[in-house]
Formats: C-alpha cells, structure tokens, sequence
C-alpha cells in the first residue's frame, strides 16, 4: 500500500498539466483569438487598414517626417507617401468587404516541444534563474518587445507549455475559419500575395481558472525563415481576445 501516495502524486503532476476543456472548446477557443492576433500581423493586410498595427506605425513615421523635417522636398515625398498609405489603406478595407485572406497552415495542432537553450526551463533551479529576465518582459517591457504591460501572471503560462504533456491532433483547417481569414492546406508555391503562408499552430494552456492561456502560432517571415511566438489570451466578459505575443526564441532553441 505504500505504493498509492506515489501514484497519487504522479497522478496530480499530470493533471496539473492537463486542460480543463476539451478539443472542440480549445479549438473555439483559438477561433476566436488567432484571427486577432492576425490582424496585428505584418503580413496581413488587416495591420494596414486605418487603425491597424501596421497602419499606425507607417502613419507615425511620415507624419513625423512632415512634421521634423528640415528638407522641404522630402517632406514632400512624406506626404505624397502617406497619401499612397491611405489609398492603400483603404483599397484594402473595399476589397476586405467581399475577400477572405487565405492563411495556409498544417491541419495539426501540434504539441509543444520544448527544447532547451543556453538553460534548460524544465530545471526548477534554471527557470527560478531565467524568471527575471522573463519578468523584465512581462512587468516593466524594458526591451519593448511587446505592444504594452501585460503582467508576470502570464509567465506561468510559458512554465505550462515548456512542461506540456498533451499530443498532436488534427482537425479540419475549416473549423478556424473566421473574421477575414479562412485557412487552407499548405502551399507555398502560392502566387496570390495577399494570403498569410503560416506554419503551425500549437495546443493551448491555460491558467488554473481557465481566464488566460497561451498557445504558440509560427509563420514564414523574411527570407523564409519560420518566425514563432507565444500568443497569449484572456476572458474577458465571457469573451477570449488577443492579449500580446511573446518571441519563442527568448525560451527555447528555435
């Protein structure tokens, strides 16, 4: 019989890391939430659309240029280009009123395997080490490597994923289809410029009170490099939205 404690603990290790939803709610879940992410990724059209992540920062470099520029005729070509911004702009929103963005992606989500860097997270002594710089992140931005503050909590969410024990599944990409997205089977050959050539999409955490939770998203970015990050998310009036996005390779090897 002195064998049941032990089992008892290796039972509630594992459940700690399970999720208190099922398939059906996680993929609801990233529905809801990745389409927003995508609206702030730069290769979305929807970034530039007036307001837009991608729309804002353009915006605040030629506006800056107009308004500190010594040189008139550059200030010129400032102006000429954020007019050229704003006819972008809106041309895309037009053509966003009857167009789907394509997202070509694995129809799995995978689960995250975590593979140590300079120190190995899944080493209780090595995360309590590397939790400061992760706080320096999560409480103060110091290196604004995120749009704002989102607070130490969703560190643990990180902590969930590097000791992850969920598997692969598949699902239909159609399930996820959503707002101005619509996902489709790998195709990197596409010539069609206005689709987003993502990679994978990977199983979600959440925190003890299914409130927040984190999964990770990779896409193609410059050069054709695989660019991946944690996406982390709240409840907010019983609805999931986009918090912020975190570089994985702050974490891990990739």
């Amino acid at each position: 019989m002195k064998s049941l404690p032990l089992l008892f603990s290796i039972f509630l290790f594992n459940f700690s890391y399970s999720q208190g939803i099922d398939f059906k709610t996680e993929k609801e879940i990233i529905k809801q939430t990745l389409s927003q992410y995508l609206d702030t990724n730069p290769n979305s059209m929807v970034s530039f659309i007036k307001g837009g992540k991608g729309y804002k920062l353009a915006a605040f470099g030629l506006e800056m240029g107009i308004a500190m520029g010594e040189d008139s005729q550059k200030k010129e070509e400032n102006k000429k280009d954020l007019e050229h911004l704003n006819y972008f702009s809106d041309s895309i929103s037009n053509a966003l009123k009857t167009k789907k963005i394509k997202v070509f992606v694995s129809d799995t989500l995978f689960a995250y395997k975590y593979i140590p860097a300079a120190n190995n997270l899944q080493n209780e002594t090595d995360w309590k080490q590397n939790y400061q710089y992760l706080l320096a992140d999560f409480k103060y931005n110091e290196l604004a490597r995120m749009d704002t503050i989102i607070g130490e909590e969703y560190i643990d969410l990180i902590k969930k994923q590097v000791h992850y024990k969920g598997e692969n599944k598949t699902f239909a990409r159609g399930e996820l289809d959503y707002s101005y997205y619509k996902f489709e089977k790998e195709n990197l050959s596409s010539k069609d410029q206005s689709s987003i050539r993502a990679s994978k999409i990977y199983r979600l955490v959440l925190n003890d009170n299914n409130t927040k939770g984190c999964y990770l998203f990779s896409f193609y970015c410059s050069q054709n490099r695989i660019c991946r990050s944690f996406i982390f998310i709240k409840k907010e009036n019983n609805k999931w939205v986009y918090v912020d996005e975190y570089p994985s390779w702050i974490v891990d090897e990739s």
